[in-house]
């Protein structure tokens, strides 16, 4: 029977009997074995509590003789574990969690009523304390023993809260004379804690001590002047100033009030989504941390989110006795003001209404206040937004809030993000079986997932189909889902009583004017889910204000939401509004709609592309319908940052091209489709330049379109040349070439010859490389093509290099990079000095190789270009391995390898595997070793890279011979075998 005190000097019994503990290392060991009690404390952590930052040669040595004297002591309570030591203690044999215990019991008793009681047991938790966390135990401030402060700290703070807790039980029993002494005490140890200060001037003011509260304050107010140079915070400031106009109701010692219930009730026919709920009641009553648990969870309208939200609030309002405040915050309608909500927040804690702040700010700092201490849930239901959520946080660790909207909250920091979807087809069913009963969804269970696949799993379309079944008991669920089955009567069907959506919407389109009806009209033809803040001057052909006081007016009838990125239909609104501009939009104004539209999107993407610094050049934009609404002001705050906000619009743009195509509108389709080439190959999206480019190029095939087609050739054999796939990237850029002739197109025939000169290259095949790379400089020169020139001098460099001409090779990447760095071409710059430090460090130019590949990984980190990053690294990494610095060259080989891998550069990965697995055979790390060449032959089988494959297996070999396995003499043997 062990026991242990950690909330003072540390102190140790065994069957009673004081356990002595003379050294201060053996003192420390266990203190940090304490703090990590029924966890691993890690070697590495034990060695920085000894000796921080310089531990002798026999330091592991010495803690290994430490743990065993503990162990002599203390049984067998310390486990070897791998990494480190494990301490297993009961929870009743160490004060600390006693201490926790007892006030948790103490903090239950003051919310069921009983302070009396409540006050003994805060009083029996803070018995366990005889002075600070272990006292007499010092460790270093090193990062190591980091977590061992953070636990200290923790406890520190636990005290305080449960002393403030006991002070406050015992206000409500009248006891503020006998609280004095202790509040000047605490006060004393803690000058700049506010909230104590705060309740010793009530104490002093209670029992008839008003001058003595006011200096209070202003010694309170000098200290924090003189140490943070801060005013008192708004509640100590108004305490004060209700103290000097003499304020009657201070003068109420009254218990405080009942914890706040506010949640509404539970559903009866609430539906299991699986695991959300459990999730959700997981997260919010997890172990607090340093900042409350937040939790958003977010959906299309009709979702269930409210409903979700209040049966977790119910399932975990036991975690949370100081009670749950509930709002709606109507984000679909008017929002509710955050600081109309903490007002009424504020009273149900208890404040005064006379004493509630009246600005926001104000009564968000009350609020932080009032809530610190306490365990308490918010539930913030329908929020329009961040901006509305964030003064309505708590600051305490031990509360927790949930947060639905129908967006994600993206900006609120630390906050946990559930997107909570349609249902799965048994959700469905099982709404269903609410409202008609087991046996009825039973016999037609086939039926039932038919209703629910038509109705989209949608919550409230489901639950109108649900009333519309309930309502005809004799209808076979066949009857209903055969109704459904027509999509364009869905709408007619999914009506009943008040539910009914299409009439709904049609009273709303009546009420709308006569623009306000065409634009929605036209927001339905388009058929876009989110629809960008211009779209609708595009779509109208009108300036953009006029154009967006009628969209704002179309959020205020509540047909069209608005989030941060623009404005987006609810899906039924969507189809409905898609019916309108189907009957009574003519054809041709849908299509000159749409056109103006991704016309837009060309503007826009033109200008980023030519915003962003050069290399990847796509070619000739086309010659398609440009619409621009914006002043150069207004696109230079849209497009300060061009490849963020190609992120930000890929899913959009994406849908533009598919757009276009599908409405015969070649032109834009080609000319946007060959523009986004160039941000699909730097942010590696290669499944959406595939897409892309072939709708396009489908289209223009189509309509004949040989200018689009040889552009969309050229990009499409990029493509396939940045995945490898050299004959058919030889293949889409000879038919290029073939059309770029025809058309006597020179910049694209300049451009498609480059590329097949790194498909030859590639290839191995010298002689084709020099000519193609040849026709493409005469072209370039002749056309005073300044970055195309730069860029064939690259392509000659690196032929030169791979067929062993160094000396060109060099010559050749030195004028490129002039070039490049003489037009600002940053990503030119990049991959030319990489391929220069190459040359440079075969020759022994060690020094400058690695500055120039030092200098091609900054700038690849800058740009984004996550392919490039993983080629330096893996340079850099065998730079390192060839001048002996093997453990710089493991580190930056296994970034390389993840880079790549993260990019899908299976030959980068196995080169980078390969060199990987040589430095750790120089390190002796035969295993790891092992693993990185198994993993390179793996690769080398699926590319065809026989050279690497030949160097993995000697390397293997050399891995084997170490270990006399065999393995070396089964290497040997596949290298003859070839």
């Amino acid at each position: 029977m062990v026991s242990y005190r950690i909330l003072g000097p540390l102190e140790v019994t065994r069957a009673g009997q004081p356990v002595p503990l003379r050294s201060p290392r053996q003192r420390a060991v266990l203190a940090v074995l304490l703090v990590h009690a029924g966890r691993v404390a890690s070697l590495d952590v034990l060695l920085a509590a000894l000796w921080g930052d310089d531990p002798p040669e026999t330091a592991v040595g010495q803690v290994q003789t430490l743990i065993w004297r503990l162990r002599g002591a203390l049984g067998d309570a310390i486990d070897t574990r791998p990494g480190g030591y494990r301490l297993t203690v009961a929870p009743a044999d160490l004060d600390a969690t006693v201490f926790t215990a007892t006030a948790a019991e103490a903090a239950a008793l003051a919310a069921a009523g009983q302070p009396a009681e409540a006050s003994r047991r805060y009083g029996d938790a803070l018995d366990a304390w005889r002075g600070p966390v272990l006292a007499d135990v010092r460790l270093p401030a090193h990062p190591g023993v980091a977590g061992f402060h953070a636990a200290v700290a923790e406890l520190t703070e636990q005290r305080l809260a449960v002393e403030r807790d006991r002070i406050d039980v015992e206000f409500g029993l009248g006891r503020h004379v006998e609280l004095i002494p202790r509040l000047y005490r605490m006060v004393r140890d803690e000058p700049l804690r506010e909230e104590l200060r705060e309740r010793l001037m009530r104490a002093l003011h209670l029992a008839g001590r008003r001058a003595e509260a006011l200096e209070v304050y202003r010694q309170g107010r000098a200290a924090g002047v003189a140490a943070l140079g801060l005013e008192p915070g708004p509640s100590l400031r108004a305490l004060h100033g209700r103290i000097l106009d003499g304020d009657p109701l201070l003068d109420d010692a009254r218990p405080p009030p009942p914890p706040a219930a506010q949640l509404p009730m539970d559903a009866p026919d609430f539906v299991d989504r699986g695991e959300v709920a459990a999730g959700l009641v997981a997260r919010l009553t997890a172990e607090p941390g340093t900042a409350p648990r937040v939790v958003a969870v977010s959906g299309v309208a009709g979702g269930g989110k409210t409903t979700l939200a209040v049966h977790v609030g119910h399932r975990a309002r036991a975690a949370f006795p100081d009670g749950q405040l509930f709002v709606d915050l109507r984000g679909g309608g008017e929002p509710l003001d955050p600081g109309a909500v903490l007002g009424r927040f504020l009273q149900a804690l208890g404040e005064e209404p006379r004493a509630v702040p009246a600005g926001t700010d104000d009564r968000a700092a009350l609020f932080r206040a009032r809530t610190a201490g306490r365990r308490l849930l918010v539930v913030l239901d329908n929020a329009a937004g961040e901006n509305q959520v964030r003064h309505l946080l708590p600051a305490e660790p031990a509360c927790a809030v949930l947060i639905t909207a129908r967006r994600r909250l993206t900006a609120l920091p630390g906050a946990v993000h559930v997107d909570l979807g349609i249902f799965t087809p048994e959700q469905a069913v099982d709404l269903l079986r609410h409202a008609l009963g087991p046996a009825r969804v039973a016999g037609e269970h086939a039926d039932c997932l038919r209703v629910a696949e038509r109705c989209g799993h949608l919550p409230l379309a489901i639950r109108i189909a649900a009333a519309r079944l309930a309502a005809r008991p004799h209808w076979p669920v066949r009857r209903l889902a055969d109704q459904l089955a027509d999509e364009r009567a869905r709408l007619d069907v999914l009506r009943t009583g008040d539910l009914a959506v299409r009439s709904s919407l049609a009273t709303s389109y009546q009420e709308l004017t006569a623009e306000e009806r065409r634009l929605l009209r036209l927001l339905g033809a388009v058929n876009l889910p989110r629809v960008p803040p211009w779209a609708a001057a595009a779509l109208l052909d009108l300036p953009p204000a006029a154009a967006e006081e009628l969209t704002e007016r179309l959020v205020e009838a509540r047909v069209v939401d608005v989030d941060p990125t623009g404005y987006r239909l609810h899906d039924l609104v969507r189809a409905y509004a898609g019916e309108l501009g189907a009957v009574e939009e003519p054809a041709e104004a849908r299509r000159a709609a749409l056109g103006r539209l991704v016309g837009g999107w060309l503007t826009l993407t033109d200008e980023a592309y030519r915003r962003t610094p050069g290399g990847f050049r796509r070619g000739a934009a086309g010659t398609a319908p440009r619409w621009s609404g914006w002043t150069p002001a207004d696109l230079e705050v849209l497009l300060a940052d061009p490849v963020a906000w190609f992120e930000a619009a890929r899913g959009h743009l994406t849908g533009a091209v598919r757009r276009a195509a599908s409405a015969g509108l070649d032109e834009a389709a080609w000319n946007l489709a060959n523009t986004l080439g160039r941000f699909h190959e730097l942010r590696e999206h290669l499944d959406d330049w595939d897409v892309t480019t072939r709708l396009a190029l489908d289209a223009c095939e189509a309509a004949g379109n040989e200018t689009g087609r040889a552009w969309l050739l050229r990009a499409r054999g990029e493509r396939h040349l940045n995945l490898d796939r050299l004959d058919d990237a030889l293949d889409c850029l000879d038919a290029a070439l073939t059309g770029f002739e025809r058309l006597n197109e020179r910049a694209g025939q300049a451009l498609a010859l480059r590329a097949a000169g790194t498909a030859h290259r590639l290839r191995h095949d010298d002689a084709a490389a020099m000519t193609a790379l040849g026709r493409a400089e005469t072209v370039t020169v002749e056309l005073g093509d300044l970055t195309g020139q730069a860029q064939v001098l690259f392509g000659l460099g690196a032929a030169h290099r791979v067929a062993g001409r160094a000396g060109a090779a060099e010559s050749a990447f030195r004028a490129a990079l002039a070039l490049f760095r003489r037009l600002d071409d940053r990503f030119g710059e990049a991959y030319t000095s990489t391929s220069l430090a190459l040359v440079l460090g075969r020759d022994g130019a060690d020094a400058d190789a690695a500055r120039l590949l030092r200098r091609a990984l900054a700038l690849c980190r800058e740009l984004g270009y996550r392919r490039g990053a993983a080629i330096s690294l893996g340079h850099l990494g065998d730079l390192h391995l060839r001048t002996g610095e093997y453990d710089r060259a493991v580190t930056e080989l296994t970034e390389a390898v993840a880079g790549s891998r993260e990019v899908g550069d299976g030959i980068g990965e196995l080169i980078a595997l390969r060199r990987l697995g040589a430095a750790h055979l120089a390190l002796g790390r035969l295993p790891a070793a092992r693993s990185a060449l198994h993993g390179c032959l793996a690769l080398c089988c699926e590319h065809g890279e026989d050279q690497e494959r030949e160097r993995a297996l000697r390397l293997l070999g050399e891995a084997g011979a170490r270990t006399g396995d065999g393995e070396a003499e089964r290497s040997a043997s596949a290298v003859r075998a070839g």
